[in-house]
């Protein structure tokens, strides 16, 4: 019996609204600043086959490689699928972005029968690796961490304290994890309790044709706007600097069919931890999708059913065991985006939507990890804000100022508050950085930037390193490239002196400057009291020539002190005074 289409929209949007409330469970339940602030979280809800009908609104690519992981769940545990259990994977291999990222998915049974299932992943700072947290120094991916294939981490409603115990033994930092773990596990019972809820007053029939009808009308949506863009064949290229520079290539096909991907000439897997999974791959090519091409429609397995995804086995973006990949979902898979959006901005130029056509947002990765005792002798890990990027230029707009990356639609960057409340450091500034922009008609967002020292400890190790100081975002259309990624860092300054006096400023200390290379830092490099470091992101590129750029616009950019006079003269032509 075919159920009222009112009711399917009515069960649909409870359905949305119960993966979003699932999502803020998860981030109200967590304690590290990245679940809670950085909303570094995905939140899906699928039918009993396991297609997802609620894909993640928080970071969008989780709601791909949640697909993944549910999959390999039901491979492996097939028909020994039980009410009140759940299964715990961070495999990349199995689905997840990369092994830092861990997952935990719920089956949900009515009477007895397998109806639905929910999952959440959200990233952990740390699984036991060589280094905390990634593992830039790794050959194989054995020394990246403990990995999880789909493993009962919940039976019959309670957790298995061996299981849980296992990851908490294998993490440097449990009094932080164990929460976050649980908070994870808090936010399935809490969805699956709303959708027993809502089968209870509408019955599994009705819940069943809501799915179907949700992945039928998303698939529909997706031909009809792919009908807009221009039939053809794109290509692009992207590079990535690390120990050497790398190369990914792409082109996209658009017929009638949908669209092809095919990343065929793209380099052979690396030696380093930067490959990526295939899933990581894949996730973050739907995440472009999902923002660019499908920003107003309904995102679910149905919307993906048009979209052919080939990458040859063995390369840096289709790795296969034991190459290290640790790096995946913040390097590679960035690159990934990257490339996405330049095919997808070619197909949508002189087309109906060629207003969401953009040139690239920043993309570099600027690693800076701290590890030590704190004052009260705890062991601690401590990261900086990694992706103070700029948004690529639209074709009819600017870009948006320190915007993380293109994917991330609901992240935000932790306080200077949360991070020197948990860990002996001190923030000295972070804010916009003047002159990042990629120039163009419409520029690009500016990088952020920040800088920071010890505080209350005499010491810690420090593991630092970052992609993109050598190639920065593309401009498109006559538009400039964005600026690149900088860490560097001040030797022995006078900061602990003038702090009691006056508000720092990075370039007035004294000390030894050291700018770092690609490569990260040997083991046994150690920050001290008075050195400090500056990081700042990747400004995203412009689009249109700069000469077009309207000159009050440049004016007003002067007036907010984020362009400078000279650039203004030398790359827009605006003259001040």
């Amino acid at each position: 019996m075919k159920i009222d289409p009112i009711l399917t929209e009515i069960i649909s949007n409870r359905l949305l609204q119960i993966g979003y409330e699932g999502g803020l469970v998860l981030q109200r339940c967590a304690v590290s600043p990245g679940v809670v602030e950085g909303r570094d979280l995905g939140f899906n809800v699928s039918d009993a086959d396991g297609r997802t009908v609620v894909y993640s609104t928080w970071m969008p690519r989780h709601g791909t490689t949640l697909s993944y992981m549910l999959q390999s769940c039901m491979s492996r545990f097939m028909n020994d699928i039980r009410p009140g259990d759940m299964y715990l994977v961070n495999d990349p291999h199995s689905g997840a972005l990369h092994i830092l990222d861990l997952a935990v998915m719920m089956p949900i049974h009515y009477n007895e029968e397998l109806v639905a299932w929910v999952g959440n992943a959200t990233h952990h700072v740390d699984v036991g690796a060589m280094t905390p947290g990634r593992a830039p120094l790794a050959t194989d991916w054995h020394q990246e961490g403990i990995i999880f294939k789909p493993t009962r981490i919940v039976e019959n409603g309670r957790i298995r304290d061996d299981i849980f115990n296992l990851f908490l033994d294998n993490v440097r930092m449990p009094r932080y994890q164990s929460l976050d773990l649980k908070a994870q596990i808090s936010a399935n019972f809490a969805a699956a309790e709303k959708i027993l809820t809502l089968l209870e007053r509408y019955g599994t029939e009705a819940l069943s044709q809501t799915f179907e009808s949700s992945i039928e009308l998303a698939e529909a949506q997706a031909r009809e706007r792919l009908s807009v863009l221009k039939h053809g064949e794109y290509e692009a290229i992207e590079y990535l600097d690390y120990d050497k520079t790398y190369t990914i290539r792409a082109k996209l096909t658009v017929n009638d069919d949908g669209l092809v991907f095919d990343f065929a000439g793209t380099d052979p897997e690396a030696k380093t931890f930067i490959n990526c999974a295939l899933p990581c791959a894949v996730a973050n090519l739907h995440n472009i999708l999902a923002c660019q091409l499908f920003p107003d429609l309904t995102v679910n397995a149905g919307t993906f059913k048009l979209v052919d995804v080939r990458i040859p086995s063995g390369t840096l973006i289709n790795c296969n065991p034991p190459a290290p990949c640790s790096g995946a979902s913040t390097i590679t898979g960035w690159r990934v985006q990257g490339i996405t959006m330049a095919l997808l901005t070619q197909a949508l130029m002189s087309t109906s939507r060629q207003n969401y056509a953009m040139a690239e947002w920043g993309w570099g990765f600027t690693d800076v990890q701290w590890s030590g005792t704190d004052p009260l002798g705890r062991w601690y890990t401590v990261r900086g804000d990694a992706s103070l990027h700029g948004g690529g230029a639209r074709a009819n707009k600017d870009g948006i100022d320190v915007s993380n990356i293109a994917g991330s639609t609901n992240t935000a960057l932790p306080s200077i508050e949360s991070y020197e409340y948990r860990y002996p450091i001190l923030y000295l500034s972070r804010g916009l950085l003047a002159d990042s922009e990629g120039a163009g008609q419409y520029r690009g967002g500016r990088a952020g930037y920040w800088s920071r020292c010890l505080y209350g400890v005499d010491t810690a190790s420090d593991l630092s390193f970052y992609i993109g100081r050598d190639v920065g975002s593309n401009g498109f259309g006559g538009g400039q490239d964005g600026s690149s990624s900088k860490i560097v860092i001040k030797r022995a300054t006078d900061i602990l002196e003038r702090l009691n006096s006056e508000v720092p400023l990075y370039d007035e200390l004294s000390g030894t400057e050291e700018v770092l290379s690609q490569q990260p830092s040997a083991l046994g490099l150690y920050i001290n009291a008075g050195d400090v470091v500056y990081v700042s992101g990747m400004g995203g590129a412009g689009f249109g020539p700069p000469e077009l750029r309207d000159k009050e616009a440049v004016l007003a950019d002067i007036e907010e002190g984020l362009l400078s006079a000279k650039r203004a003269e030398e790359i827009y032509g605006v003259s001040v005074g």
